[in-house]
């Protein structure tokens, strides 16, 4: 009998284990699409006091001091933990990045004209930032050439990442117009092209 109550335990945890991992993960799901969200208000809010302008990926100043978006934007988060995902197993403080392609960066490129919120043709389809990581965090394949930037934790460089599904093979994303999704990577990588879908203005 005892042997009989040990089996139904075991199996019962086999079946609920998972559940209550699926539970946890979509929780987790869900305060990295609050943190997404917030990053993209607070992006456009930076865009609204600097005449449409969005930041910039990162730049020097005249003394040499680097600064990266985030810095910029901090004034219109409600604190450093929007820029942590729960489910980023990293040991990063930073886990979104932005689209490469629809912020410049003025450390490569001092004369690279910033971009408005105006030059963007379809701001609903066009992605701002989200989750990023490396090419190991996920199974799709993903072209070279589409990256999003993330600075390093001591904010004095950036580094080319890509969109990591941490999210039951889901990526909180958020847009141009300020909307926030959950899409799988194959919704905009499979068949899409640059100017196809999110990386170009």
């Amino acid at each position: 009998e005892l042997l009989v109550v040990i089996a139904i335990i075991a199996l019962l945890a086999a079946i609920l284990f998972p559940v209550f991992a699926r539970a946890r993960e979509n929780a987790r799901k869900t305060n990295c699409a609050n943190n997404v969200k917030q990053i993209g208000l607070a992006i456009l809010q930076y865009a609204q006091d600097n005449d449409e302008i969005l930041p910039p990926v990162a730049y020097e100043d005249d003394v040499g001091d680097d600064y990266q978006w985030p810095q910029l934007i901090a004034p219109y988060l409600k604190g450093p933990q929007s820029l942590r995902c729960p489910s980023d197993s990293r040991s990063k403080i930073i886990s979104y990045g932005l689209n490469e392609a629809a912020f410049v960066d003025w450390e490569d490129d001092p004369a690279d004209p910033p971009l408005s919120l105006a030059e963007f043709r379809r701001p609903a389809q066009t992605v701002m930032a989200g989750d990023v990581g490396t090419q190991d965090d996920f199974r799709t394949p993903i072209p070279d050439s589409l990256k999003m930037v993330e600075p390093d934790d001591d904010l004095d460089d950036d580094v080319d990442g890509r969109p990591a599904a941490r999210h039951l093979e889901f990526v909180n994303l958020t847009f141009m117009d300020g909307h926030a999704k959950a899409m799988k990577l194959e919704q905009f990588y499979i068949g899409q092209t640059p100017d196809d879908l999110w990386f170009e203005p």
